[in-house]
């Protein structure tokens, strides 16, 4: 196993590691529980939850992949929610794929 992201919190850390789940690499989300006192304590391994991939071989992949991610979010649209034309889910303008059946955001 390998950390391949410190996370800003856990919802990052658990979103990233879906995604990397999604792209085909395994991963999970480690340590993170006492990330609010970060103030105090920044510089101790272990208080920022990190993404940890299970296999060393995709690390390489999965940092890439979550720089991807972060891109998309900085490039995250604005403005109204979108409906799945496959399932009917509604969704946040910033996803281009559903959450629930994976189906893609038409143009």
């Amino acid at each position: 196993m390998k950390a391949v992201h410190e996370a800003i919190n856990l919802r990052e850390g658990n979103l990233i590691a879906v995604y990397l789940c999604e792209k085909g690499v395994p991963a999970e989300v480690r340590g993170g529980a006492h990330h609010s006192v970060r103030g105090e304590l920044y510089n101790i391994r272990g208080l920022l939850p990190e993404v940890w991939v299970l296999d060393d071989a995709d690390a390489p992949r999965a940092k890439a992949f979550v720089q991807d991610y972060l891109e998309l979010l900085r490039k995250a649209p604005e403005g109204e929610p979108w409906t799945c034309p496959a399932c009917g889910e509604v969704l946040e303008p910033q996803f281009q794929s559903c959450w629930k059946c994976q189906g893609e955001r038409q143009a």
